[in-house]
């Protein structure tokens, strides 16, 4: 029942896909992954509230970090005045992933001098992403197949000062250890996007647009504010210039999106649906791992029919090389953020390409992301309040080309002049 609800998710089924894990925990509530499972699936339905999140975090801490808090070790937070500090990030993802791409600047420009940095890794797998991090005077531990209080005596021996999840409720996550307090500090950043209800992490690393101060209470966590963004964005090592404006050739517009069709649930297609109508001629471009798979094609063209959509106006691709799929950003001139689980990676590396995105105002962290990204490169204006407004800036942007041209021109530059690739 996990692994059907995995792949209802993929399908932009979440509240499919939330019935079915709740059926595998009603059978099997022991199972942490499972719950983590079921937090992540829920933060695609938009049906979801931010309450009903919070409570089932809750539920999960009182299952696996409640029998454990009398036995958290006293930790002396004056010996960290002493000595250089230690501190330690945990992940499955240093690796070609959105978390990978998000840290790879940051852990470059770390002062080495003032921090001990260690990587503990949940996953085995290893790329040149991998490869250039391990090259930057950071020490490493794999933790696969080592049990939490294996790991948690481990980290205890490292003298770690502050422990970092980079994960959340997402794969390859190690909750249940941070659940052991292994660190006299514990902070959630990057993979986290709502809080993972535990007492034990201290604090999320957040900024003024993805947590605003109405929604401090939707977090265990306490919110530790950077000052214009919580993410940090690593130029890609490709040398592939911004193309010309596709529309300036063709004729029309073409709106894309290259996000985990997982987002795309019923309410984001019948959105993208009215943008589609409302600007005739335009068509909408998906890419997407889930697109190598032709009954794919077959179901996502019959959920666009549904609301009037002919095949002929969609393009569907699979996934290809990251090379290969900066490139495919030189045949998009609008890019769609899907809703309440907005674009993070896809979003800036499609300005990075210049290609702008709408998004819609949110009402939680995760839903926020989109807004975050378009007020640090000074693209507010791109921000709607609602349904009636997404579409209302897609018909005017789209009815702009020599507007959208000019933005094209500039977008790389003001990205990497933003506070996103401040990385120093």
């Amino acid at each position: 029942h996990s692994n059907l609800g995995n792949a209802l998710k993929d399908q932009g089924k979440p509240g499919e896909s939330v019935a079915s894990y709740r059926k595998a925990l009603s059978l099997r509530p022991d199972v942490a992954m499972a719950h983590s499972n079921y937090l992540l699936a829920a933060q695609y339905d938009p049906a979801y509230s931010h309450e009903e999140y919070r409570a089932d975090c809750l539920n999960f801490a009182a299952r696996f970090e409640a029998p454990l808090r009398p036995d958290w070790p006293l930790h002396d937070h004056t010996q960290a005045l002493e000595k250089r500090l230690r501190v330690g990030f945990v992940s499955g993802d240093f690796h070609t992933h959105p978390v990978g791409f998000f840290l790879e600047s940051v852990f470059a420009h770390l002062d080495k001098k003032l921090l001990d940095v260690l990587l503990y890794t949940t996953n085995a797998f290893a790329d040149d992403l991998t490869l250039r991090l391990q090259a930057m005077e950071i020490a490493w531990e794999s933790l696969v197949g080592v049990s939490d209080d294996s790991a948690t005596q481990r980290i205890r021996d490292d003298a770690i000062d502050i422990l970092v999840d980079l994960s959340g409720h997402t794969s390859q996550n190690r909750l249940t250890l941070f659940a052991r307090k292994p660190a006299p500090i514990q902070v959630t950043w990057i993979g986290s996007f709502a809080t993972n209800g535990l007492q034990a992490i201290d604090y999320i690393l957040c900024d003024p647009y993805v947590l605003p101060q109405n929604e401090v209470g939707h977090f265990v966590e306490k919110p530790w504010y950077l000052p214009d963004t919580h993410l940090c964005f690593t130029q890609p090592a490709y040398d592939i210039a911004v193309g010309a404006l596709p529309a300036a050739t063709s004729g029309r517009v073409t709106f894309s999106c290259f996000n985990n069709l997982a987002k795309m649930n019923e309410e984001v297609v019948a959105l993208w649906a009215q943008v589609l109508h409302a600007a005739p001629g335009s068509r909408l471009f998906l890419k997407a791992k889930q697109l190598n798979d032709l009954s794919m094609h077959r179901y996502t063209s019959a959920r666009f029919a549904a609301h009037g959509i002919s095949a002929d106006r969609l393009m569907l691709e699979g996934n290809s090389s990251r090379a290969d799929y900066l490139a495919t950003y030189n045949r998009v001139d609008i890019a769609l953020d899907p809703f309440p689980f907005t674009g993070g990676t896809t979003t800036v590396e499609g300005l990075w390409m210049g290609v702008p995105v709408i998004t819609k105002r949110g009402d939680r962290f995760i839903a926020h992301q989109g807004e975050s990204i378009l007020h640090n490169v000074g693209m507010s204006d791109w921000i709607a309040a609602d349904n009636e407004a997404y579409v209302a800036i897609a018909v005017a942007r789209a009815g702009d080309l020599a507007g959208l041209a000019a933005l094209r021109a500039n977008h790389r530059s003001h990205l990497l002049a933003s506070p996103l690739c401040n990385a120093p």
